[in-house]
């Protein structure tokens, strides 16, 4: 019984983070880092390599989550995605060099985990706002694009390109804004740095 209630905290905690709860997605890399270091940690590799597959561990995870079909084994699929992302890495010829295999007491540092945390939590703001604006409609989205291309975006360009007034940019990027908004979840303020 109580492997069924942990079974599906673990759906819900999943559940919640498919659903882009940055709240969720805190809890579920506070709650499997550990898993995934020590999985790492196995693999004997220097500290920045160790971080790298660190981070594109949780990149995988926060692109492929969605697709999993049986949410309460996710610390199985956790390790096998980590077990992966190691082999890939020791396959592109790095060396194992027992010399530098005290990143693991290192990768333990509060101040580096924390920054981990929010590399990912930023790499989830980035899928949820892109899942949003796949979802507007397409005049919207290419506005949007054509205005986020450039840091400095000109009216006169983005009209050329959209066929669309200059005058009535600003109107057409505050509405399609407004629209982006209500399909973020509403917990989006959160991911504001």
């Amino acid at each position: 019984m109580a492997e069924d209630n942990g079974h599906e905290r673990v759906r819900e905690l999943v559940s919640s983070c498919v659903h882009g709860s940055p709240e969720a997605w805190r809890r579920l890399v506070d709650a499997y880092s550990p898993l995934v270091w020590t999985i790492i940690a196995s693999f004997r590799l220097p500290k920045h390599d160790s971080e790298d597959i660190y981070q594109s561990t949780w990149v995988n995870v926060v692109r492929h989550l969605g697709d999993l079909r049986f949410t309460e084994y996710f610390a199985a699929w956790l390790t096998t995605t980590t077990r992966r992302e190691c082999l890939k890495h020791t396959a592109k010829g790095i060396r194992w060099n027992s010399a530098q295999l005290d990143a693991v007491s290192d990768i333990a540092d509060t101040d580096q985990q924390d920054s981990m945390v929010d590399h990912v939590m930023r790499g989830v703001a980035v899928q949820g706002v892109r899942a949003a604006l796949h979802r507007l409609p397409v005049r919207d989205r290419r506005l949007l694009e054509a205005l986020m291309m450039d840091a400095e975006p000109s009216y006169d360009r983005v009209s050329a390109q959209l066929g669309v007034p200059r005058g009535s940019i600003g109107p057409l990027r505050g509405r399609a804004l407004n629209r982006l908004r209500v399909l973020l979840p509403p917990d989006a303020d959160s991911w504001v740095a």
